[in-house]
């Protein structure tokens, strides 16, 4: 049933496709298919940056990225009795203890009946290029390995013949002649029924859709006629505005793309904070396509430091760890002996820092198991890398930490030391505690090194540049070191009158300022938080934002508020990391964050302001808190 937080801000839902009660839309039923760990997401991404090329998105993707594998055993350990499987590719070969079994062709219904006495059973299957072997079968324990050597459990995952997602029909309204408005963004198909074929432009904003100049355009405008009279887009694309105009009278329909989801969280407080967090959870809804991904107009594609903000606000507003697990399982697939992941530095340390969220918020311990490997690895890369020194090195990796330019070696060596942090909690969760000491070790090392080379103690805060005072003072590594666990609650209170004042330069994106509004509620400041949220997320709102963009830039006005990358409309209006306030909001109003995994302890609840509600969905069911209204609840059709 939902709660008070959904009640009272049912004024705000503008989502087509929401629902507090069940996911919708609902996901189809089907057989169980089981793969290699990670073999299914891997899969996924090279889908997903096919399309992306197909639909010409402006977007490059850096990094190592794992190439399924195009043949895979599995067995099982069988009973006196039949078998029915489902294989998706060629069967290959067949034994039980051994011995050949003769595999008949598959049925009409696309499976094949093995009879068999007990004993091990074994298959081999192959892909063609571009696809992926894979088993669904009715029973059994299985497991799956590429050499025939090393096996490990075969991983449930979706269908592998059919990865496109549900979609909606949403009508537009035409506001202007040959203008249409969705009402909100979309990722969608767009469907044109006109007997000539029209001329055809999207945009995220009014601007970019008044664009005629290709050289400006961030996604394919190319329809095709997929029947007589019905002109389609190849691809999804990302809009809120459609213009179309024919010789003939024309009828538009956007086929809107969305994963199935249930909106199990919910915050209300005043009317403006309400809109910023269903804005902010519509947000990353859309961007919810098999991973979380960064942008649906430019991107389309996981990044994991991206994934830092996007797990958060999914954590709070939907509950879901699936599109989390599987953004891990790809991006950390092909590791970082060859490249950082996503090519970035700072993003491998991300990575582990996700992980450590990734169990505290779902207590996943079969996933992790299912990483031992590939993190412990990991972590081993890095202690290499920074033994030497105790400093991660930079040199020949893009260091990024955020869209702007300052010197970001502190801020970096600062991630680290979170990163280390994560690390040994994930060791000591798997019983690796050598390993966990090590880190641990390291950790303390560092902390040394910065304090001794980075810290300004007469000001009390970090410069940019480890040994170069004269480096200057900026934000990041200094809202940083708050939970990256470096400075103690005394540290903190000059850290906190700097990040609250005008001195330090600003941050470049909602993703950094949803950080260090993170690390003021860590210090207290939570307050100051809210006001920042009202600044930055509510002045997207009051230039017409349905979901919030990749920077926002104050004042800004016309094309400049558009223009990124020196591109015109190069700026996504639509960005996951974007999404901060969606996990932001019910944590600030609530001070609710796990303190053990799985959300089996919190910290305690804090008495809402008058009319406030928060729901926030944990593994074992809801917490639900709520003041006393000072009026009715603000009224809505929407039956949620």
């Amino acid at each position: 049933m939902p709660t008070a937080a959904h009640r009272r801000s049912a004024f705000a839902i503008f989502d087509p496709a929401y629902s507090a009660r069940e996911p919708y839309p609902p996901a189809p039923l089907l057989p169980r298919w089981l793969y290699l760990r990670s073999e299914y997401e891997c899969f996924l991404l090279e889908r997903m940056r096919r399309d992306v090329e197909e639909a010409k998105l402006r977007v490059g993707y850096p990094g190592c990225f794992h190439t399924p594998f195009r043949v895979i055993r599995y067995r099982c350990r069988t009973v006196r009795g039949g078998f029915t499987l489902r294989i998706h590719g060629r069967p290959e070969e067949a034994r039980l203890d051994g011995r050949p079994l003769t595999l008949p062709e598959p049925g009409g219904d696309g499976c094949i009946r093995i009879q068999s006495g007990p004993g091990l059973l074994e298959l081999r299957i192959a892909a063609p290029d571009g696809s992926i072997p894979a088993l669904a079968a009715e029973t059994g324990d299985w497991e799956a390995s590429a050499d025939g050597i090393s096996y490990s459990p075969a991983v449930p995952g979706g269908a592998p013949d059919d990865t496109r997602l549900p979609e909606l029909s949403v009508t537009p309204v035409e506001f202007a002649p040959g203008r249409y408005d969705a009402g909100r963004e979309l990722l969608a198909r767009v469907e044109v029924h006109s007997a000539s074929r029209p001329q055809f432009g999207c945009g995220e904003s009014l601007s970019e859709l008044e664009n005629h100049d290709a050289a400006h355009f961030e996604q394919s405008l190319e329809l095709r006629e997929s029947a007589p009279g019905i002109w389609t887009t190849p691809q999804p694309l990302a809009f809120r505005y459609l213009r179309v105009e024919a010789g003939s009278p024309v009828e538009v329909v956007c086929r809107a793309v969305f994963a199935p989801a249930q909106y199990r969280g919910a915050f209300a407080a005043d009317p403006e904070l309400t809109r910023i967090w269903m804005h902010a959870a519509y947000t990353l809804r859309i961007c919810r396509y098999h991973f979380l991904i960064d942008g649906v107009k430019r991107d389309r594609l996981p990044w994991v430091g991206d994934l830092a903000l996007s797990l958060l606000a999914n954590a709070y507003a939907f509950g879901d760890p699936e599109p989390v697990r599987r953004t891990l399982a790809v991006l950390g697939r092909a590791g970082i002996r060859e490249q950082h992941l996503n090519g970035i530095v700072d993003y491998s340390l991300w990575f582990l820092i996700c992980h450590d969220l990734y169990q505290l918020y779902w207590a996943d311990a079969a996933f992790l198991e299912l990483q031992r490997g590939e993190l412990t690895d990991h972590i081993e890369v890095l202690l290499a890398r920074s033994e030497e020194t105790g400093f991660l090195p930079s040199e020949g990796s893009w260091l990024f930490i955020d869209w702007v330019k300052f010197p970001k070696e502190s801020a970096l060596q600062i991630l680290f030391h979170w990163a280390l942090r994560a690390a040994r909690k994930l060791m000591e969760r798997l019983g690796e505690q050598q390993t966990a000491e090590r880190c641990a070790e390291r950790a303390g090392r560092l902390k040394e090194q910065l304090f001794r080379t980075a810290f300004d103690a007469e000001r009390g805060l970090f410069f940019a540049t480890p040994g170069e005072p004269a480096s200057g003072f900026f934000r990041h590594p200094n809202f940083l070191a708050i939970p990256a666990g470096l400075l103690s609650e005394e540290q903190q209170r000059p850290v906190v009158a700097a990040l609250l004042g005008d001195e330090l330069p600003p941050v470049g994106t909602p993703y950094m300022a949803a950080v260090e509004i993170w690390a003021l509620h860590r210090a207290g400041a939570s307050l100051a938080g809210i006001e920042r949220i009202r600044r930055i997320w509510g002045g997207m709102l009051k230039q017409g934002a349905s979901t919030f963009f990749e920077a926002y830039r104050e004042g800004a006005e016309g094309e400049e508020l558009y223009s990124f990358y020196g591109r015109r409309f190069g700026l996504s209006l639509c960005h996951a990391w974007s999404a901060g306030p969606a996990a932001l909001l019910p944590m600030l109003f609530s001070g609710c964050e796990p303190v053990a995994d799985g959300w089996k302890k919190h910290t305690p609840c804090r008495e809402l302001p008058d009319g406030a509600a928060v729901t926030i969905p944990t593994p074992s069911g809801a917490l639900a808190f709520e003041a006393v209204s000072s009026g009715p609840e603000p009224s809505s059709g929407n039956d949620n």
